[in-house]
């Protein structure tokens, strides 16, 4: 599961790029109840960043857009040792590296790149930044999950990078059809992400990753989404794991919910 520990080789960061940092954070306080920290201050350096803050912990991180033209997005990390070695085999397994490797001061370094089929996603090594300082609790990341037209490319690529498995989600039931990211078959704590393959009709046509944030009350969080600007792209619905939905922020970036059924919780 996905893990505030250093845990190599897993999601440890997820940030948001917005055109209005400032609206974005005040979407997301309505919605999560986060606070933004400002750590960096917009300048000749960058558009500045800052902390997303959940009861004092970080949850994530938001980010004017570097390009004008960019498109406002939530963007995945994957915790690594060492940022050097996994883009090189990333990009000997096909994938395209959109920003090098860079320190960040003492912080650490990351890196971004493009996966074979055009899903984006980033690299964190950490220093003294670890990543998520609480995760998997109410308003918080909980589930990892790349949307993709071609799920076989995504399931020979990242466990050559990232010694990833998968698992069919309740495999042997008719609830079964869902993949699994995971570090260990057939221990349910091990999970933590999916593959979703888009359909023609999805509300998602290009390949991305999309965060999932748990929350304690789906209906309720799709009505302060909606009532701050957000849109819902798809309903909020029960399901084995719980009940789950799909919105998005007044920019357009996407961002999935799940509010875990009972027994998710034991």
């Amino acid at each position: 599961m996905i893990t505030s520990e250093n845990t190599p080789n897993l999601p440890g960061w997820i940030d948001l790029g917005s055109p209005d940092p400032g609206a974005s954070a005040d979407f997301y306080g309505r919605v999560f109840g986060w606070t933004a920290e400002q750590v960096m201050a917009p300048g000749e350096e960058g558009p500045g960043y800052w902390y997303l803050r959940k009861d004092g912990k970080a949850v994530g991180g938001l980010g004017g857009l570097m390009d004008a033209g960019a498109k406002s997005d939530w963007m995945t990390y994957i915790r690594v040792t060492d940022a050097a070695a996994a883009t090189a085999t990333a990009e000997a397994n096909g994938a395209k590296v959109r920003v090098p490797v860079m320190p960040i001061g003492s912080q650490g370094s990351f890196a971004q790149l493009t996966d074979p089929a055009g899903a984006e996603f980033a690299l964190w090594q950490p220093g003294e930044w670890t990543g998520f300082q609480a995760c998997c609790v109410d308003d918080s990341v909980l589930w990892a999950e790349l949307w993709t037209r071609d799920p076989g490319a995504a399931q020979a690529f990242y466990p050559a990078v990232f010694g990833w498995q998968t698992e069919a989600f309740m495999a042997g039931t008719e609830d079964a059809g869902y993949t699994m990211w995971t570090e260990h078959p057939g221990d349910p704590m091990a999970a933590f992400g999916g593959i979703m393959a888009i359909a023609d009709d999805a509300p998602v046509q290009d390949e991305k990753w999309i965060p999932y944030f748990m929350v304690a009350d789906a209906d309720a969080t799709v009505a302060r989404a909606t009532g701050a600007g957000g849109s819902v792209l798809i309903p909020a619905s029960d399901a084995p794991p719980g009940r789950l939905g799909l919105l998005a922020d007044q920019f357009g970036a996407r961002f999935a919910f799940l509010q875990p059924a009972p027994m998710a919780n034991q």
